[in-house]
This record gives structure tokens, C-alpha cells and sequence, in this order.
């Protein structure tokens, strides 16, 4: 045993895969795209969409202020990163923004680009599917941004190279939408440094895409003018209207984003200049698009609606909301961000409800309450995608922190897909009575990941009516409705169906502690109208249910064929332990989705996946025991939910892998008498553990964390064997921890010390990480291709043993931008540096490591992957380093 012990002190310590395989969505430079075809991006057949844009009907004003021919085009960031992101989702992982309110766009720009990795990027495949499930076209993003953001001219230049009569990237721009599956381009040109020349390149080369393909939506940004000069005008003049009309009159650019200095007080007329324009050049209302700026504040952001608004009130041009998203990347909790949510959109709305709404009315604007936040709701009608038979929702919000079917709970594993996404309630809420509480429940569904929570107190005959959707479906042969609630109090519920005639028919439903099915065959025909909920008091109560199904699907329906062919077209294994998988079928006709489960010997099965798209991936599978091979079973789903025969494929695991020891310790520098905790870092197969610990009591320790007592004063290693059945692993540090009186001493030895660094923001200095405070954004942030780094100078030579590290969720930003993969080095002459951390994949807003006392004058942080996502920017608040100036 000793000796095996030493040769395993001595050995290289592993290094384990990180999954690198997972394709991802397309982001080019303009050289770039020319490259590209199908053919030679193993990643593009997994980014198409395979959902076409559904039939929207639009209904009728619930507001005074409400028209008909009143649009909103959205900028969303849909991605937290341009490079990185997965094309479908992922099954392990809950984060997503899970955007719902399509009922009030007309547009959706997938906003994203960026000088360090790609600046012509098309949506992600579910962000396309979710879209087209609710009608509303999605356009991909070309962003050349200002330079000093990284802009540079020689890409307008690439863009707009013209070739034989030809602009080959306007070529490539058609061939991506037409593969991908999407709507068309989103157009910001902002890096200065263009001639009148590029202007009117930029003028044919809309020109080439609109008349080869003149189903293309081009939308163009109020930045460049006719110049070439980069001149945001604020209105719609003779500076930018070239690019929406062309030289005869016809249209050019489908329709321009105006930018924000439209509400400008210091510029009264830049609304009257807009339609002077418009009226003279016979541009309809619908083009023309008034931006506001939501990303840093939301809901908060002071808005010259006035300026924009009629008399009675209404809207005097179309609505562009510049990052919407700001709900979601400004939340902690997906419950903050449903709130946030409902009060960006619905806010102040005459007629329809939402929990926080008496908070956001009664919301203090100081010297400026006629700029407060406005509903964009309420000054455009709710349209819907609900116009033919089946419709089916389980109010799925595209994610989950489990997955059920059938009300049965079959993987307890966070997932996201925004694919699934069904297509949410149109009223969100339009209630007559009592209203009650609604919101979105991940604990619970009957398919997908959520279901609708509806929870209140009636007195006895007292009765809510909660109108649903707005609905366009003909019955006109043998349908059945059929439904899925769970829940408690002394209530009826009841689905009401009204039609186009006025005509109501109630049909009521059961309710249970466990998922309860109602069928109805229909016994009406005609136009279904609306689809509400009625919900009467049997007594004075309090009621709480789920709604997790509503389905009017025709009775007679049939099951997708078997899926065949099924082929693993690549595997990728990290510790032997989990497996990453590319596979691909025969697409099935008549199949809306796919299910994907893995079989076990004891008969179980769990859903892995579930997609649109007949090529696709599993990104996370853990092994399960010591199994050799997996089967995985692939379902066709058809559009009324029927499920065929399953088809088979298996693949084969690596040989079981002996374990690789690790650990990590709470501190390094203690007083006699003082405890310190260790912690089995060891890998996952590891099944008994051997702590030796000399100096320590105990000294030997079979705990999987123990924590031990060091009396006397010393310098003493640490040990720690890993075992399991196919072999053992051990790792030694010494010395590691040192017993000193002096212990008391120690203290944070960065606070307020010299510091520089490979770059940085000019507000976000790199002394500002070294300043004690997190608060009122101190930080050093740098930005351009990573690796950055961050030295400290102690000024002296010092002894350092622990540092702590806030990131930055901890200064109340995305957990998405925590750095993930950095080093912690120390130096004495700024020339050689000894790694003393090595971290890979953290995820954390604190980190503390502790490492044998070290002495260094320098100590430096250097950031290899600095957020979680593609964006590469390191965002560091606050470096605590911690130690004796003397020992």
C-alpha cells in the first residue's frame, strides 16, 4: 500500500474533457460568411428552423387608445452571447429568456453581434421556431459597431464588394435565411469612416436582396446617412429616408428603426418632420419605427410617449423597443423576471390585470410623471396564432427544471428549448370578477416543464371569468376538447368556449389533488371566438389549481409512423462518467416533434430530448452505474400529440474509469488550536476516500470532508487517496498548512495597493477591483480577445495564502458573466509567474481558494474564459488577497 501510495503522489494529475462539441449557432465576419455553405459547417442542419410562420388574426381594441394598424418591433437580446450559444438548447441547463408576449409584435430582431466575434448573426433555431409559432417574422442581426467599440470600415468594405453585377454577400445573406428558415436581416451601420460611395453601395446592395428576393424583410437603423457619415437623426429626413426609398419612388429598406433622440425635448419637431417625410415621399405609417432604449433600466426608463401620442391618445407612429430584455438579464430568479415581465409590457393598461400592477401605478416619477413608462400593449390589438385545428398548449414556457409527460415526471434534469415553447395565453390577464393570482409554476406540469397556477378567494356564488385566447378555429367536423387540471378549494372550473356568433358553451371540469383529464366530444359548430376559464365559489373559499392542457383537436387523427434509421453520428465522453451525442433520423411525415428517451435494465425510462429538428444532440447523459451500453429510444409526436412506435439506437461506453484525487482546504495559514476543513474535490467515480493528514487530529480520516484540529504550531502536508474498484489515485501537497501564533496577523493584503492591467474601460480602472466595495458598479472591466489579466503590487514582499474573488453577479450583474476559467500567479519580478490556482468552469459570484503560504511582491489574476457565455469581457469587482507581511 506505501509504495503504491508514492507512485501515485508522483503522478501527472488528469486533466479532464471538457465537452467541446455541442453545435452551436452561426455568427461571421463578411469573409467569413462567403465561406460558408451548408456543406462545409457541420453545425448548420442542426440551426435550421422546421416550424413555418403561422396565420395570425388579429382582434378586436380592448383599450380607448388601441388601432388596429399600430405595430411594435422588438430588438431582443434572445442570446446572452453572439459566439458560444447552443443551437437548440440544452438538457441540462434551465437558463434562457423565455419571451412570450408575441401577441403585441409584428417584428422580432434577434439581437446580437459584436467586434470580438461575429458581426452578421443569424437567429438561433428555437428562437426562429418559437417566433413562427406565434406569426411573428424573425430577423437576423448585421451590427459593424462604432469604433470604438471595435468597428472597423474595411468590414463595410467586405460587405459591400460588389462582383460582376454581383454582391456575393448579399448572395449569402439569401442562401442563410433560405436554409435557416428565417425572415430576413435587421441592418445597423455604425462604424464611421464611409464615403457618400458606401452609401449608395448600401443603397443597391438592399436594392440586389429585395429584387432577388423580395420576400426578405430588410430593416434599416437611423445611423448611417446618404453621406456615409454616421449621423443618428432622430427622425425620418433627407439624410436617411434613400435607404427606404428608392430613386423612383419604390420601396427600398422594408422599414427603419428611427433612432432614440426622437425624444429629444431639445428637437420639438422631430415627429412632424417624420410624417412631412413620409407624407412626401407616400411612405406608409407601418415603415417607419420609433426606438426606445430599454436595456439599462426597463420598466424605470423615463419615454417621451407624448411627443408620439394623438389627442385622444393613440399612437401616432409604430413603436421599436430596443432590448426588452432587460426583464430577463436584470433578474436573479425566474420569478422576478415574470414580473418584471408583465409590468414592462402591461404596466399601466386600462383593462388588463397582473400581480404587481397597483405597485407600478403607484410608482413615484418625481419632476417628470408625463415621461413615465406606458404600456405598449395598450396602444395595439392582440393578435393570435390560434387559427386551425389542433391546438394544443401545455402552457410550456420553453424550459423546465424537470420534464413531464402526461403529468408524470420522467427527468428531474433542468432543461431549455425554447422550441416548446407553447403558444401563451393572448390576455395576460383580462379578468371580469375577482381577480385572482396567475402565474407561471415550474414545480408542476402535465407536459413540458410549466404549467398555469391560478389561485384565489371567492364567496359562495362569486365567480371569476379569466378570458384566455383569441381563437379563429372553424368546427366544422367531430372535435374533442380536452383538458388538464390539479388542485384544491371548493370551486367548479369550467373551460368556456365562445363563438363568433355571441354563442357560450360551458363545459366543466374536475378538479383533484392529482392531474385530472376531462374529454369532450363538441357539440357546436361554428367559429370558436374565445377560450376563457370560469371559476364560481361553492362556498366561501380559497382555491389554488393548475391548468396544464387545453387541447381542441379533431376526433379523428392517426399516429406518426415509426422513426427509422436512426444514426449516432458522434460521441464525445468527459470522465468516462457522461457522454455528449450527435444523432440523426429519417425525418417522419406527419411528425410535429421528437421524444427522446433512454431505457434502463430495470424496465424505467427517462426523457432526455425532445426536438423539432430530425438532427440534433444530447449535450449532458450521465452513465448510469458501470453500464456498457445505452439504448436510447426516438418518438415521432404528431400535432394533435399522438406518439408512434419508437425507434432504437445504442452506443457503447468507454471502459470505467479509476478515480483522480483532489482536494481543496479552507485555509492555510491557522493559529494553534484551529480547525481546518478539506474538501474531496476527487472525481465523480470515486467511492471511498483515505485522508493523511500529519499534525492533525485525527491524522487519518475516512470522512468524504473531514475537518480536523491542528494543536501545535508546524508546517504539515496533506494527503489524499481516492479509490474504487477499478484502481486508486492520490494527491499530496506539501507543505500545505502552516500553525503559526502570527496567524492572527493576517489580513487583506490588496486593499487599496497599486494595480494595472492588460486593458480596461475607462470608468472600470483596475484599482477600482482592489477598493473594499462591490457597490455602485466599482470594477475593473476589460474588454477586446481575451486572455486579460490584473496585477496587484503589495510594494514589498509579502507571505499570501488565501484570495477571494467577487465576479460578477456579485456586484448585481448576470451570473451569466461570472468568470469561468481563470489562474490566480504570483511573481516577484513581473517576469516569471508560479500558477497557485488553476480554476476551470466556475460558475460561482464568490470564489475563495486557499493555497500553501507563497511569498510574492506580485500577484496577478489572469482571466482565460471570462464569462459563461461567448462575451468577452472580464468583469472582476473586487480581488481580496489575503496573508502576513511578514512572517
Amino acid at each position: 500500500m506505501k509504495s503504491k501510495f508514492l507512485l501515485l503522489v508522483f503522478s501527472i494529475l488528469f486533466v479532464s474533457m471538457i465537452f467541446s462539441n455541442i453545435p452551436e449557432s452561426s455568427y461571421w465576419f463578411p469573409n467569413d460568411l462567403l465561406d460558408w455553405s451548408p456543406s462545409n459547417d457541420p453545425n448548420a442542419v442542426y440551426n435550421r428552423s422546421h416550424v413555418p410562420l403561422a396565420k395570425r388574426i388579429i382582434g378586436d381594441p380592448i383599450t380607448d387608445v388601441a388601432r388596429k394598424d399600430m405595430k411594435i418591433m422588438v430588438l431582443s437580446i434572445m442570446n446572452p452571447s453572439t459566439s458560444g450559444m447552443p443551437s437548440q438548447g440544452l438538457n441540462n441547463s434551465f437558463k434562457t429568456y423565455p419571451f412570450s408576449f408575441w401577441q403585441y409584435v409584428d417584428y422580432l430582431v434577434a439581437w446580437a453581434g459584436s467586434a470580438g466575434e461575429g458581426i452578421i448573426v443569424p437567429p438561433s433555431a428555437d428562437v426562429i421556431d418559437v417566433a413562427h409559432k406565434n406569426g411573428v417574422p424573425v430577423l437576423g442581426t448585421i451590427f459593424f459597431p462604432p469604433n470604438v467599440y471595435g468597428g472597423r470600415r474595411n468590414w463595410v468594405d467586405q460587405f459591400l464588394r460588389k462582383e460582376d453585377g454581383r454582391f456575393p454577400i448579399a448572395d449569402k445573406l439569401i442562401e442563410v435565411a433560405e436554409y435557416y428558415g428565417f425572415d430576413g436581416w435587421f441592418i445597423n451601420q455604425e462604424t464611421n469612416g464611409c464615403k457618400p460611395e458606401h452609401a449608395k453601395l448600401m443603397r443597391e446592395f438592399i436594392r440586389y436582396i429585395k429584387t432577388k428576393a423580395p420576400w426578405m424583410i430588410i430593416v434599416w437603423y437611423d445611423a448611417m446617412t446618404k453621406t456615409g457619415e454616421i449621423e443618428w437623426q432622430g427622425e425620418l429626413n433627407e439624410k436617411n429616408v434613400v435607404f427606404l426609398v428608392d430613386d423612383d419612388g419604390s420601396p427600398l429598406a422594408d422599414s427603419i428603426f428611427i433612432d432614440y433622440r426622437w425624444q429629444s425635448l431639445k428637437r420639438e419637431k422631430t415627429i412632424e418632420n417624420t410624417l412631412s417625410t413620409m407624407e412626401k415621399y407616400g411612405i406608409n405609417p407601418d415603415r417607419v419605427f420609433l426606438g426606445i432604449d430599454l436595456q439599462a433600466n426597463g420598466y424605470n426608463t423615463y419615454a417621451n410617449f407624448p411627443k408620439n401620442q394623438n389627442e385622444d391618445g393613440s399612437l401616432k407612429l409604430p413603436l421599436a423597443l430596443y432590448c426588452p430584455s432587460w426583464s430577463y438579464y436584470s433578474s436573479k430568479t425566474i420569478e422576478e423576471f415574470w414580473r418584471k415581465e408583465e409590468t414592462l409590457w402591461i404596466a399601466d393598461h386600462p383593462t388588463l390585470v397582473y400581480s404587481y400592477k397597483e405597485e407600478f401605478i403607484n410608482k413615484d416619477w418625481g419632476d417628470y410623471p408625463q415621461y413615465r413608462w406606458q404600456s405598449p400593449a395598450k396602444f395595439v390589438v392582440e393578435k393570435s396564432p390560434i387559427t386551425e385545428l389542433p391546438f394544443v398548449t401545455y402552457f410550456c414556457a420553453g424550459h423546465g427544471k424537470s420534464f413531464f409527460v402526461n403529468g408524470k415526471k420522467l427527468s428531474g434534469s433542468e432543461w431549455n428549448n425554447r422550441s416548446l415553447m407553447d403558444v401563451f395565453p393572448t390576455y395576460r390577464w383580462k379578468v371580469e370578477g375577482p381577480i385572482p393570482t396567475i402565474s407561471v409554476d415550474y414545480s408542476t406540469a402535465y407536459y413540458g416543464g410549466s404549467s398555469l397556477r391560478i389561485s384565489g378567494k371567492l364567496s359562495k356564488d362569486e365567480t371569476t371569468i379569466v378570458t384566455l385566447y383569441l381563437a379563429d378555429l372553424n368546427i366544422d367536423q367531430p372535435v374533442t376538447l380536452e383538458s388538464a387540471i390539479k388542485g384544491k378549494g371548493d370551486i367548479s372550473v369550467s373551460l368556456v368556449l365562445t363563438m363568433k356568433d355571441g354563442l357560450q358553451k360551458e363545459y366543466p371540469l374536475i378538479l383533484s389533488e392529482d392531474w385530472n383529464i376531462t374529454k369532450y366530444i363538441l357539440d357546436i359548430k361554428g367559429v370558436v371566438r374565445y377560450i376563457s376559464l370560469k371559476i364560481k365559489g361553492l362556498i366561501d373559499t380559497e382555491y389554488a389549481f393548475n391548468i396544464g392542457m387545453i387541447k381542441i383537436v379533431p376526433r379523428m387523427t392517426t399516429e406518426p409512423d415509426q422513426v427509422k434509421n436512426i444514426k449516432i453520428d458522434a460521441t464525445e465522453f468527459e470522465n468516462g462518467i457522461y457522454a455528449q451525442i450527435r444523432l440523426h433520423w429519417y425525418p417522419v411525415k406527419g411528425a410535429e416533434y421528437y421524444e427522446i428517451y433512454r431505457l434502463y435494465p430495470n424496465g424505467n425510462k427517462e426523457l432526455v430530448w425532445v426536438t423539432y429538428n430530425n438532427y440534433t444532440y444530447i449535450a449532458h447523459m450521465k452513465r448510469f452505474g458501470k453500464e456498457k451500453v445505452t439504448t436510447l429510444q426516438v418518438v415521432a409526436v404528431s400535432k394533435d400529440r399522438n406518439r408512434g412506435k419508437p425507434g432504437e439506437v445504442t452506443f457503447e461506453w468507454p471502459p470505467y474509469p479509476a478515480p483522480k484525487a483532489d482536494f481543496e482546504v479552507s485555509n492555510t495559514i491557522i493559529a494553534p488550536g484551529e480547525t481546518v476543513s478539506f474538501r474531496n474535490l476527487s472525481s465523480e467515480v470515486t467511492e471511498k476516500v483515505v485522508w493523511i493528514l500529519p499534525g492533525a487530529t485525527p491524522s487519518v480520516s475516512r470522512e468524504w470532508n473531514p475537518t480536523v484540529k491542528y494543536l501545535k504550531e508546524g508546517i504539515y502536508p496533506a494527503a489524499l487517496i481516492a479509490i474504487n474498484t477499478e484502481g486508486e489515485d492520490a494527491k499530496l501537497v506539501n507543505p500545505m498548512i502552516v500553525v503559526t501564533t502570527r496567524a492572527k496577523e493576517v489580513k487583506n493584503l490588496a486593499l487599496g495597493k497599486r494595480a494595472f492591467a492588460s486593458s480596461h474601460v475607462p470608468a472600470e480602472k483596475p484599482e477600482l477591483a482592489v477598493d473594499g466595495t462591490v457597490e455602485n458598479n466599482s470594477k475593473w472591466c476589460a474588454v477586446g480577445k481575451p486572455p486579460h489579466w490584473l496585477v496587484i503590487d503589495f510594494g514589498k514582499e509579502v507571505i499570501v495564502n488565501r484570495v477571494v474573488i467577487k465576479h460578477a453577479e456579485e456586484g448585481h450583474e448576470s451570473p451569466d458573466w461570472n468568470t469561468k476559467d481563470y489562474r490566480i500567479q504570483v511573481s516577484n519580478d513581473l517576469e516569471t509567474w508560479k500558477d497557485v490556482v488553476i480554476v476551470k468552469g466556475n460558475t460561482k459570484s464568490v470564489t475563495e481558494h486557499a493555497f500553501p503560504p507563497v511569498k510574492a511582491r506580485y500577484l496577478r489574476l489572469f482571466v482565460e474564459t471570462p464569462t459563461q457565455v461567448g462575451d468577452t469581457a472580464a468583469r472582476i469587482y473586487e480581488v481580496e488577497v489575503y496573508g502576513l507581511e511578514s512572517f
